[in-house]
């Protein structure tokens, strides 16, 4: 998540585990879109 910081990404929420077992993190990106970040 570090790298996506320093190119402007914002961390809106996260990283956390998830009641199923995975790992997700909501960003915002330099033009204002939302990207979600999911993993197993």
């Amino acid at each position: 998540m570090r790298w996506l910081q320093a190119d402007g990404f914002s961390l809106l929420n996260g990283p956390r585990r998830t009641g199923d077992g995975y790992y997700e993190a909501v960003m915002l990106e330099p033009e204002d879109n939302r990207i979600e970040i999911m993993a197993e």
